[in-house]
């Protein structure tokens, strides 16, 4: 029976932008175990404080993730090309709790490090020369250097780039066709969107609701128009869907708290028969403009006020 069960023992692989923790191999009995439970392994490897593990997560991808394994999902033994990487958009989480964590403090400056030299954050040229101040090809001082990195455009949010319409965009003097290319970029304010060249801004409050990813490749919103009271959908086709709903959620999580409203409940859910959720309906969700949302607006396009 031992020898059994030291047959069955396998190793799940995961790697990091840590370059002196880069692979990490999680021992496990069965045949999937929960992300959960996953993450608690892997941040014990990796010395992380119990207080920091819900702000990491196990993604299937590195620079380019494809999915973001909830805490329930179960992540196959077999499963190949997974990571484990900071899940947290919020700078005063970050410094409240994971500043405070010698071992996350080194995960969030090595995954800056990463968005800085493949050009996810694009320092000015002064914010450069600090970032190099606190950092010689040997070791870098994970502090200032992330410090210093919270101050950049884009610290906080996600960038989608192969995104397209895989259904006509139809919103009053807006026309896209199905096949129209766009580039998305996900905060905790909304969604910035870049269409042929122009910009647009969506706020999460704006979004009625939204379709897990089919397919793994296709999304649906559908969001208000204020000027026409009425809905339309837009349709979202890339190889990083499901990723995208997960990030959706989280910032829509964000956003919760800091209205200080209530979180998802079941009755915000929609399942299918075999009980897999298929949409969630936006508990922030509110016909008002707000003037966050007017703030937003001076400098881009707000897709829900266009007539």
């Amino acid at each position: 029976m031992d020898s059994n069960n030291i047959e069955m023992k396998t190793a799940l692989v995961l790697t990091t932008f840590d370059e002196t923790n880069q692979l990490i191999k999680v021992p496990i009995d069965e045949e999937a175990i929960f992300a959960e439970d996953l993450v608690r392994k892997a941040g014990k490897l990796l010395g992380l404080k119990d207080a920091s593990l819900k702000y990491f997560g196990i993604l299937e991808g590195l620079h380019t993730p494809v999915r973001k394994f909830s805490c329930v999902d179960k992540v196959p033994a077999s499963a190949k090309g997974l990571t484990f990487q900071k899940w947290c958009f919020d700078i005063n989480q970050e410094k409240k709790f994971l500043f405070k964590d010698p071992a996350a403090l080194q995960l969030l400056c090595a995954q800056a490090k990463a968005a800085v030299e493949h050009g996810r954050l694009t320092p000015t040229t002064e914010q450069l020369q600090k970032l190099e101040e606190h950092s010689d090809p040997s070791f870098t001082v994970p502090l200032p250097y992330v410090t210093e990195c919270h101050s950049m455009h884009g610290y906080s949010s996600v960038t989608i780039k192969d995104c397209v319409l895989f259904k006509d965009f139809k919103l009053q003097s807006l026309q896209f066709p199905e096949g129209t290319g766009i580039v998305l970029s996900a905060a905790k304010r909304g969604l910035q969107l870049q269409i042929n060249g122009e910009d647009y801004f969506l706020s999460w409050r704006k979004v009625r609701r939204w379709t897990r990813a089919e397919e793994n490749v296709f999304m649906t919103m559908v969001i208000y128009s204020i000027p026409s009271d009425t809905y339309v959908d837009l349709c979202i086709k890339s190889h990083q869907a499901h990723y995208l709903v997960a990030v959706v959620m989280e910032m829509i999580k964000i956003m919760q708290a800091e209205l200080k409203g209530p979180v998802f409940q079941t009755s915000d859910l929609k399942r299918n028969k075999r009980g897999e959720i298929i949409e969630w309906n936006n508990i922030t969700f509110s016909t008002t403009r707000f003037n966050a949302e007017r703030e937003i607006a001076e400098n881009l396009v707000d897709i829900s006020t266009v007539t």
